[in-house]
């Protein structure tokens, strides 16, 4: 009976073999820990590159229906003729059919007072957010109040070419079948912040407030289209210089600047006008960089 009691007593833990145990658990954790967040950051990557690489299919898709055509980068259409009221945004309010929201285009494009960006603006799109941009609350800026972002912005050397970024309904003279440099050496789409808290000011070079970055939002004159380089940086206008300010790449929102694009992953992804999804570090080339962002310099790519 004594010797029972004896056993039984030995069975149970000591506090410190209780605390070893614990410590052990605590280090596995900690061992762990990164790898778990390293396979979140990835499929954060993952996703973001599927996205990208959705919407410039609707542009193919678009091109198809349009004999090449690419949408323009303001998209205008008159919607009552007596008024001359007409529905305007960007061109990815043009391809809303071609990435499954038709709903959208067809309820906006209509005769009302708030057609196209107007009464669009404030409609998240899935598809345009990056999970690991904390500058939008599930598509919605956090900046200026009910304003829906995107967090993929188009190369406007492509879209709003030779001054097309500037005139309502027209497309760019490039085609998908006659960029100069070829759809593999020229990016489409990149990626961005979907609002700047850090930057809620008047920006000095453009004289205009660039606090977030909208998917429905015309080009230009409006500050807050889906584009990038900014209308007065492309080829031809005022403060064009030769080349293309290099992207910030693993910032935080508030490093977020709205004169450049940039990713808050420690890559960036790069859809490219033949649909193809590229990753770049910080640490490209500027010569590359600007070669791959103008598409008729003529220079070849190089290595990214």
């Amino acid at each position: 009976m004594h010797r029972t009691r004896e056993l039984r007593r030995r069975r149970g833990f000591t506090l410190i073999e209780l605390l070893v145990v614990i410590a052990i658990i605590g280090v596995l954790v900690s061992l762990l820990l990164p790898a778990v967040q390293a396979a979140r950051e990835a499929a954060r990557v993952t996703q973001c590159a599927n996205n990208s690489k959705q919407l410039m299919l609707s542009t193919h898709n678009y091109a198809t229906s349009f004999n090449g055509e690419l949408p323009a980068a303001n998209f205008y259409q008159v919607v009552n003729w007596l008024t001359g009221q007409a529905a305007e945004g960007s061109a990815f309010y043009t391809l809303l059919p071609y990435y499954e929201q038709e709903t959208i285009y067809s309820t906006y494009t209509t005769n009302r007072p708030d057609a196209g960006y107007l009464g669009s603006q404030t409609i998240p799109m899935a598809i345009h957010v990056c999970p690991s941009d904390t500058t939008n609350r599930g598509g919605i800026a956090v900046l200026g109040g009910k304003i829906a972002t995107s967090d993929y912005c188009m190369n406007l050397e492509v879209y709003g070419a030779d001054g097309t970024f500037n005139v309502k309904g027209k497309p760019s003279p490039l085609h998908i079948g006659t960029i100069p440099d070829g759809t593999s050496n020229t990016i489409g789409l990149f990626e961005t912040a979907g609002s700047y808290p850090g930057y809620p000011t008047l920006d000095p070079q453009s004289g205009t407030y660039e606090n977030i970055m909208a998917w429905s939002y015309p080009a230009y004159p409006n500050t807050y289209g889906p584009y990038w380089p900014n209308p007065d940086e492309l080829v031809g206008q005022p403060h064009y210089t030769g080349s293309y300010p290099l992207p910030q790449i693993g910032i935080t929102a508030m490093q977020a600047n709205p004169n450049l694009c940039q990713s808050f992953h420690t890559i960036m992804n790069l859809a490219m006008m033949d649909g193809s999804v590229r990753k770049i570090k910080a640490t490209i080339n500027q010569r590359v960089w600007s070669q791959a962002i103008n598409p008729r310099d003529g220079g070849p790519m190089g290595h990214w």
